[in-house]
């Protein structure tokens, strides 16, 4: 039993994962042990006394509401496994931690006594962010090339019949006319040329989304 006892006093100082034992109420904690790491993960100095590494008091949250789901959660399920929490270290900064524990059944003033193994996954978090982040940029760039292939068609679609409406029209207006007849005819030729303006707009569009495309313009 002693042989046994030292190898977990070993383990627990040697392991590369904080642990906490300790107890966790609403408005306060009590640390019964934090081994070195544990002390790492959240800024404590090495020589800090254990009941002075307190992580899950209140204002280590960066999210107050998060303590209030993490405590009935333990209450409720009695254990969490891999469970992501934003707290804060010793010098206020936040870290991002990865929390497995059991818990007691709470006892008076809903008091829990808590074992708990604690990874700082801030790293991985960082990495996992980029990526949605590239994920997203990459999505819209997508939607923004597709929209540019829409537009691009539909601006070629609307450009061969503007140039045949401009072309007779071009050809009437050279013609001799009645007024009445004269009016409209210009009508025409000037609502073709802001039809022809908006189309050759589109395609310009549809170029800067689509920079290797090769369109012709209106």
């Amino acid at each position: 039993m002693e042989r046994r006892a030292a190898a977990f006093a070993r383990l627990f100082e040697a392991v590369h994962e904080g642990v906490y034992i300790g107890t966790i109420a609403p408005d306060t904690t009590t640390t019964i042990a934090a081994n070195p790491h544990l002390k790492l993960i959240f800024g404590y100095d090495g020589a800090s006394p254990e009941r002075d590494v307190r992580p899950f008091d209140p204002d280590r949250f960066v999210d107050p509401q998060a303590r209030v789901a993490l405590l009935e959660r333990l209450a409720t399920d009695g254990a969490v496994a891999a469970y992501l929490m934003r707290l804060r270290r010793a010098d206020g900064n936040p870290v991002w931690v990865e929390l497995t524990a059991r818990a007691d059944a709470p006892a008076e003033g809903q008091t829990l006594r808590v074992e708990a193994l604690v990874r700082d996954v801030s790293e991985r978090k960082k990495l996992d962010d980029e990526t949605r982040d590239l994920y997203n940029q990459m999505l819209q760039a997508e939607k923004m090339a597709a929209l540019g292939q829409t537009v691009s068609g539909v601006a070629h679609e609307l450009n061969n019949p503007l140039a045949t409406i401009l072309s007779w029209a071009e050809r009437l207006s050279a013609r001799t006319l009645e007024e009445p007849v004269r009016r409209g005819l210009e009508t025409i030729l000037s609502e073709a040329e802001r039809a022809a303006r908006i189309v050759r707009n589109l395609l310009t569009f549809a170029r800067k989304r689509l920079p290797c495309a090769r369109t012709s313009s209106a």
